[in-house]
């Protein structure tokens, strides 16, 4: 092979290099936006698998930790994905159906924390929707 094409051969190499290696870069650069929604998510799906798990068996602590910590989530920066008064209406019901999922565990209410925990998941489902309409 002629050296001019081997410099050719060279020169195309590392430019296929220097790209590959800015992409891989500049996914590494949105990957821990990705996580830490995904990691948010998860947690609040804990929160939640607590509440649940402790409807099932009657441990009203369990239900307050899990409502409690639901409540504290949705006023973390990560729950904050729109800043529109529709979002933020609706954050705020789904906290006031937190207080009364605890308040009803805190009663030893096991029916009035089953039907709140359902208006729980109901304002999750709807801002869900919401937000997904929204994009």
């Amino acid at each position: 092979m002629p050296s001019s094409r081997k410099a050719t051969t060279r020169i195309w190499a590392c430019s296929i290099s220097a790209g590959l290696l800015a992409a891989a870069v500049f996914a590494q650069e949105s990957a821990p936006k990705a996580d830490a929604v995904a990691d948010f998510m998860r947690a609040k799906l804990g929160h939640s698998q607590r509440v649940l798990e402790g409807l099932s068996l009657e441990d009203y602590d369990l239900i307050a930790r899990g409502a409690q910590e639901l409540a504290l989530a949705s006023q973390a920066s990560s729950w904050q994905v729109l800043q529109t008064e529709e979002y933020a209406r609706q954050s705020g019901e789904f906290r006031r159906s937190c207080d009364s999922l605890r308040n009803a565990a805190k009663a030893k209410n096991l029916d009035g924390a089953a039907l709140a925990w359902m208006e729980v998941t109901m304002k999750c489902i709807q801002c869900h929707k919401y937000v997904r309409d929204q994009k």
